[in-house]
């Protein structure tokens, strides 16, 4: 397969590294129906996982229609190397930093949620943070807590209540939700999956929906 393929779909630049399998068998999270965009809109530290194996095209529409064994399929992987990148994106989610199960709302944040809850007649509702596919954050109103998400508040607005599942704490734990300038925050500091300057979810500005 030449380098720089140039095509719809996944483009695959180069063919994996074999690597010396891991003695101790790592938990299946991910599989190979899962699309790219669902990969790196959960596990963004993956990133370099696929880019080792060729698939650069984390942006574009196409990661988010065919699964990550259609597109390998379609440029040349065998069977056997789609095994090993799935093996190896399972390996690396397993050695994760530990994140805290944790979400802080500041004081005026919880006040900011409050009033648009009233503004928007859904006080008795909980807001969910969610991640988005491409790994930004949004946050919604919801009449009920979900299966898996873990509740948290400020204790002088008890009223004010935000739900993050399991998977979302994976990303964010410890995170602070803010209020700065007339814009809610969710800030990561230290930790952060990437640990990098640039790293997007260090300070992100996510939406507030109904």
């Amino acid at each position: 397969m030449e380098d720089g393929v140039s095509q719809p779909g996944i483009k695959v630049t180069k063919r994996p590294h074999k690597r010396v399998a891991s003695t101790k068998k790592s938990e299946v999270v991910v599989t190979a129906d899962w699309t790219v965009a669902e990969i790196v809109g959960q596990y963004p530290q993956v990133t370099e996982v696929l880019a080792e194996y060729g698939l650069h095209c984390f942006g574009c529409a196409a990661s988010g229609l065919e699964s990550i064994a259609e597109g390998c399929r379609g440029h040349g992987f065998s069977e056997e190397d789609i095994l090993l990148l799935i093996d190896d994106l399972n390996d690396a989610i397993a050695h994760m930093p530990v994140r805290p199960q944790t979400l802080t709302i500041t004081k005026d944040a919880a006040l900011g949620i409050r009033e648009i809850a009233i503004k928007e007649k859904v006080e008795e509702q909980g807001l969910s943070v969610q991640a988005n596919r491409d790994g930004s954050f949004y946050m919604e109103f919801r009449e009920k807590i979900e299966k898996g998400e873990i509740e948290f508040h400020h204790s002088d607005v008890p009223d004010v209540k935000i739900w993050a599942s399991i998977l979302t704490l994976q990303r964010i734990g410890g995170a602070v939700i803010t209020l700065k300038d007339g814009k809610f925050k969710l800030e990561v500091g230290e930790g952060c999956c990437r640990e990098k300057t640039d790293c997007s979810c260090h300070t992100e500005e996510p939406e507030l929906t109904k």
